[in-house]
């Protein structure tokens, strides 16, 4: 082998993709990326759903389809990009870990779908849908929150608090109480099978001293 055709090798494609192939890989990546997309809107728990980071899995894909394309069709573009990647930061503070783990999920299966490996890549993005539905299912059955209780006088009675929510939560603790000359603050964490409303914290209305109260899950995001 020549000096010439060793130089082809390296700056000719080593695979031939004609447009129908490419269209093909992408529709291919267009659907993975509805699955996710589908799995992201249906098992969202957070307090404001965000459409604009839930497209940006479905292109964040797609580009590492083309990526792939790119890295695979020739060796010179590929040290190329390595170069290229190595230099970009991003510097957008992601707060929820799961929205890691969905970004993480749409570069793995645009490796797979870019790589070719189709088999892979549609088996795959149904079986993690499938584990992330029955998380969000059981996260959804038991829930965990924070209940504080501001009462008007020095005390409250934290036995008849934890009486009066028992036949509506499945657990209920004292986590702190904040006492003042006038008033007294309570924290309870409680345990409850489904969603925790206002009308199942009704009750607490009937306790004397008893003026407000407001309710947290466990993650922090306040739903009521």
């Amino acid at each position: 082998m020549s000096k010439k055709d060793i130089l082809s090798w390296f700056y000719t494609n080593s695979t031939a993709l004609t447009a129908r192939d490419i269209a093909i890989i992408l529709c291919i990546g267009l659907l993975c990326s509805a699955v996710i997309f589908l799995t992201y809107r249906f098992t969202y728990n957070g307090v404001t759903y965000n459409p604009k980071f839930n497209s940006s899995n479905v292109i964040i894909l797609l580009i590492t389809v083309v990526i792939m394309l790119m890295i695979s069709s020739n060796i010179v573009i590929s040290l190329g990009m390595v170069g290229a990647l190595s230099i970009v930061r991003f510097r957008t503070a992601i707060k929820d870990p799961r929205d890691t783990v969905f970004i993480f999920w749409s570069i793995v299966e645009g490796l797979c779908v870019g790589s070719r490996n189709f088999k892979l890549a549609l088996i795959s993005v149904l079986f993690i849908a499938l584990v992330i539905f029955a998380f969000h299912l059981y996260v959804r059955k038991w829930n965990s929150y924070l209940l504080v209780i501001r009462g008007t006088q020095k005390t409250m009675d934290a036995a008849r608090i934890q009486a009066v929510l028992k036949p509506t939560v499945t657990s209920v603790r004292v986590k702190a109480v904040n006492q003042t000359d006038s008033s007294c603050e309570m924290i309870l964490e409680t345990k409850v099978k489904g969603a925790l409303t206002k009308e199942n914290l009704e009750v607490l209305h009937s306790i004397e001293g008893v003026k407000s109260f407001h309710w947290m899950l466990q993650t922090g995001e306040t739903i009521g």
